[in-house]
């Protein structure tokens, strides 16, 4: 069910009416901007011997297109849970005024479970409750956790992982009920998924706070940096679904990406099966292509 909210927002409420829907010269602006940050962040990366690597539909990408997918208009990275408070002190110290750094359990009021680089004098709203100077054109960056070597404890963390994930799920449909419902105008089974969802995240949602703050703890529980699996619990596919052998997923190879090259798992070919079935190399048909649910969006220059 958790899934199939992720398949909600970013194909059916994103073409929802009333939503700004980007022409294609504002896609090629926020892929300069996001290919901006990244080139910055990346290059703090190497300076200071941090791992990182382009995730999802980034380095599908690098691999399909030597680029940006043509609609994409976003920028993902992976980076190991260990280097993300690092990280953030080396981008706030660099760039004070260029950029803001969301980070989990870190920026007060943040409730995701990744972290964000945006770019300070622009705006990017997704949603209708974030506030202005919070939500400027960025980079994500995916969150890798450890994974318990022990199968009863790595089976144990992982429902922690995706059970919690689920309740967060259902919290934000309970808080965001009447906007979601509203995109979803005219769609039967999804606004039926929100009032379900939003039902079971009624109660749930009296403690917020204290759910956000297990579920990053369950998502981090293991500390162990050498076993054998890692996963990305906060990304679409979940733990279960992103779990990866460490040394096959970590073992890199820079890659093409507009006019530079970055680090893309030479596991690629089984990493994108996993997160997209079927001949990855084939363009989706223009129904299946994600777009974000976008309210507003504001450049320097305007």
């Amino acid at each position: 069910m958790a899934l199939e909210t992720t398949d909600l927002f970013k194909q059916t409420l994103s073409r929802a009416k009333g939503l700004h829907h980007m022409t294609d010269e504002e896609v090629k602006k926020v892929q300069k901007v996001v290919y901006s940050i990244t080139k910055d962040v990346a290059e703090i990366c190497e300076e200071n011997d941090i791992p990182y690597m382009l995730s999802g539909g980034t380095a599908l990408g690098a691999v399909r297109h030597g680029g940006f997918i043509p609609w994409d208009d976003d920028i993902d990275l992976n980076i190991y849970r260990k280097d993300i408070d690092r990280l953030a002190d080396l981008i706030e110290e660099k760039y004070p005024d260029k950029y803001y750094v969301v980070v989990p359990l870190r920026t007060p009021g943040y409730y995701s479970s990744f972290v964000q680089v945006q770019l300070k004098g622009t705006t990017f709203r997704e949603y209708l409750w974030q506030e202005d100077g919070k939500c400027g054109i960025k980079i994500d960056l995916w969150i890798l956790e450890n994974d318990y070597d022990n199968p009863i404890k790595r089976r144990f963390q992982g429902l922690l992982c995706d059970g919690g994930s689920f309740i967060l799920s259902c919290i934000r449909m309970h808080r965001e009920k009447k906007e979601v419902l509203s995109l979803a105008e005219g769609n039967k089974k999804g606004q039926r998924l929100i009032k379900i969802k939003s039902a079971i995240g009624a109660l749930p949602s009296l403690s917020r706070w204290w759910w956000y703050r297990r579920v990053q703890h369950w998502f981090s529980m293991c500390h162990d940096e050498h076993s054998k699996y890692i996963s990305i619990p906060g990304g679409r596919k979940h733990f279960f679904g992103e779990m990866y052998e460490r040394a096959k997923f970590s073992d890199t190879v820079k890659m093409k990406f507009e006019d530079s090259y970055f680090p893309v798992t030479k596991d690629y070919d089984h990493y994108f099966h996993v997160l997209y079935p079927g001949d990855y190399m084939q363009l989706p048909p223009p129904e299946k292509r994600e777009e974000h649910v976008l309210y507003e969006l504001k450049f320097k220059d305007d």
